[in-house]
Parts: structure tokens; C-alpha cells; sequence
């Protein structure tokens, strides 16, 4: 099975690695002391400041709008699922695998031990489906992920997504903002991605406009803009929920503008003078990396962690996860993806002979 060819956007690899750095230190350096997660181990020196790295998030979310988009570009509905699936399956079997086996041994202090029940709920990624928990807090972003390769996978099998693309993400920005200010509906919110449908709109519409710049598109490209910009005002009573904090109006409105335009720079910008390999081996850290850090990191914490060592444990901790997020980037996932891609063409050359001899 052959698609066509996208140019690497290194700088977007880069991006996607600081993002997950700064996903991880929110984690570690804000969230896990106040949820008691780490066992009470923190860094509270770090908070003031880590408790806006969730925005690495908000870019996480944009750059999936620019280059899922870009990445479907001329393909067929069926070449744009089975790249997704080879891309995303194997990797989170295999980090899920791993974090239900140190969680089984170094126990979450707020959470139950994994179960096998729970375990193999994960082979369909989106566990809760199966009425599971996630072995890992950060995994909602996958599903949220997933869902938003849904919408395209079947705009591409409709044909809209190139005829259709900008009625299809006014309407989905429209309904986003119905729902988030006045309806409320959850069903809504997680069908949809209503709280950050801004993001991967802007992505979405940041490719498209950079393809064709007409009037149209970039009115729908302002409209994700400006939702964008809205939505960490929505989200943050959430916040204040989880953490009990407020924090300031003026930061709220600067995250949006920060994120959008960090992914806007890194995909327009002439590539970094670094080494393509360099970057795109930096890039592909960035997935199992953030499949495994959160969970892991505060069973680390709480097991070996104290107010005396906590620096040591999060450098050699750190050092562990980007190992092997190394290791998996580099001989498990490429291998497994150019199985199932490999799988994938049979399938679909066995389907289209049947089709032709019953006809």
C-alpha cells in the first residue's frame, strides 16, 4: 500500500517533544502534590510556573489539526485508517503493557492496582468503552485523538473533505460553542472534542489555507482562532475543580495566542538548521514518552521519592522514560507499523480481486 509522500516538518518534531517535556513537568512539577498522586513528594518551587505547562496540550491538539490534515491529503479513507491504526496501535499496546506492569509492582497511592481485566480492555485503546478505567491519566488525549481521526477518516470516505472541509468545521465550531456555553451536554463534548475543537480546527484550517488562501478559508481559519482563544476561559472552572486554584485572566488569554502561534511559526518557518534524522528521531521520542510518563512517573516518586533525593530520582527518572521511549521509537514501532501497513495493502488488494470476480 503506497501513499503519497509529505515533507517531514521538522520543526513540528521539535515542537512535539517540548510539548510533551512541558506536559510532563506540569505533571510532575504541579499536579502530582496537590492530587497526592506522588505520595506527597512535589516541587513546589516549580508550580507557579508548571501549573501553564497543561498548554503544551493546546499544541499537542494543533499540530494534530496541521498534520493528520496533511497527512490525508490525496489519500483513500481506507489508506488514511490503516496508517492511523499502524501508527498509534502498536506503540500504546506496548506502553500500556508496560505501565500496567509497574503499576502492578509500584502501586499509584490514589489509585487500585491494574487488573488483567483492565489491562486487556486497553487492545481497543479507548478503554472506558469497555467500562475500564485508563491505565494512565494521560491517556483521554489519545481518545480525543482517535475520535477527531474518526471525523476525518469519514469526511475522506464522503468526499468532503476536500469539497466540504469548510461548511463541515464551521458547523463543527458552531455546535463546540452552543454546547460549551449553553447545553453542557458531555455526550456532545466528548463526540465532538467541544472544549478543544478550536485547536485542531486552527491546525485544520492552517494547512488548508496555506494549500489555497481564499476568503472562505480564512474565515474559518479566524473562527478557530478566535474559538481557541475563548476556551481556556470555558475550561478553567474544571481547573479550579481538580486543584482548588484560580489562576490569572491575563495568563488564561495569553496560553491560547501562545500555543496557536508556536505551531503556526514551527509549520511556516524555513526547518531549523539540525539534522532531518536528529529531528525526526527527537519527534518519535514524543509518543511513548507521553504514554508513559504520568502514571509511571508518581509510582516513582511515591516508591523512591523524598524532599532530600526528589531532583535525583526525577533526572534518573526522566533519563529512564526517554530511553525507553528511545527504544520503542526506533525498533518497535517501525517494525510493527510496516507490518500492518504491509497487512493492510494484502487485505485491500484480496478485497479488490473478490470484488472483481463478483462482479
Amino acid at each position: 500500500m503506497t501513499a503519497p509522500k509529505t515533507p517531514r516538518l521538522l520543526n513540528l518534531d521539535i515542537l512535539r517533544l517540548v510539548s510533551a517535556l512541558m506536559v510532563m513537568t506540569f505533571h510532575y512539577g504541579f499536579r502530582m502534590r496537590i492530587s497526592g498522586e506522588g505520595a506527597g513528594i512535589g516541587f513546589p518551587e516549580l508550580a507557579p510556573l508548571a501549573m501553564w505547562f497543561d498548554t503544551g496540550l493546546l499544541i499537542f491538539f494543533a499540530i494534530s489539526g496541521y498534520v493528520i490534515t496533511m497527512s490525508a491529503e490525496g489519500r483513500t479513507a481506507y489508506d488514511f485508517a490503516a496508517g492511523r491504526f499502524a501508527r498509534l496501535w502498536p506503540t500504546f499496546i506496548v506502553c500500556a503493557t508496560i505501565t500496567a506492569v509497574v503499576l502492578a509492582v509500584w502501586h499509584v497511592p490514589t489509585l487500585d492496582p491494574p487488573t488483567v481485566k483492565q489491562w486487556l480492555a486497553h487492545v481497543v485503546i479507548i478503554s472506558r468503552g469497555l467500562g475500564q478505567p485508563f491505565l494512565d491519566g494521560a491517556y483521554w488525549t489519545i481518545a480525543y485523538e482517535i475520535i477527531f481521526y474518526f471525523w476525518v477518516f469519514l469526511l475522506i470516505a464522503t468526499g468532503l473533505f476536500e469539497r466540504g472541509w469548510r461548511v463541515v468545521v464551521l458547523a463543527w465550531l458552531a455546535i463546540s460553542i452552543v454546547n460549551e456555553a449553553f447545553i453542557g451536554s458531555g455526550a456532545i463534548q466528548k463526540l465532538l472534542i467541544t472544549e478543544y475543537s478550536g485547536y485542531f480546527a486552527f491546525g485544520l484550517a492552517l494547512y488548508k489555507v496555506r494549500q489555497h488562501a481564499s476568503l472562505s478559508s480564512l474565515c474559518v481559519f479566524a473562527a478557530a482562532v478566535c474559538w481557541a482563544i475563548a476556551t481556556p476561559f470555558l475550561t478553567e472552572p474544571d481547573f479550579i475543580a481538580t486543584y482548588g486554584l484560580s489562576r490569572s485572566a491575563v495568563g488564561l488569554a495569553l496560553i491560547g495566542p501562545l500555543a496557536l502561534a508556536a505551531v503556526a511559526v514551527c509549520a511556516t518557518a524555513p526547518s531549523l538548521r539540525i539534522s532531518p534524522a536528529l529531528a525526526i528521531g527527537l519527534g518519535g521520542l514524543t509518543y511513548p514518552l507521553y504514554l508513559l510518563h504520568q502514571n509511571i512517573g508518581y509510582a516513582v516518586f511515591a516508591r523512591f521519592g523524598t524532599d532530600q533525593n526528589r531532583w535525583l530520582v526525577a533526572l534518573v527518572l526522566v533519563a529512564a522514560l526517554l530511553f525507553v521511549a528511545w527504544v520503542i521509537a526506533t525498533t518497535i514501532e517501525p517494525a510493527a507499523r510496516r507490518a500492518i501497513i504491509r497487512a493492510a495493502g494484502h487485505l485491500r488488494d484480496g478485497l479488490g480481486r473478490l470484488r472483481q470476480r463478483t462482479a
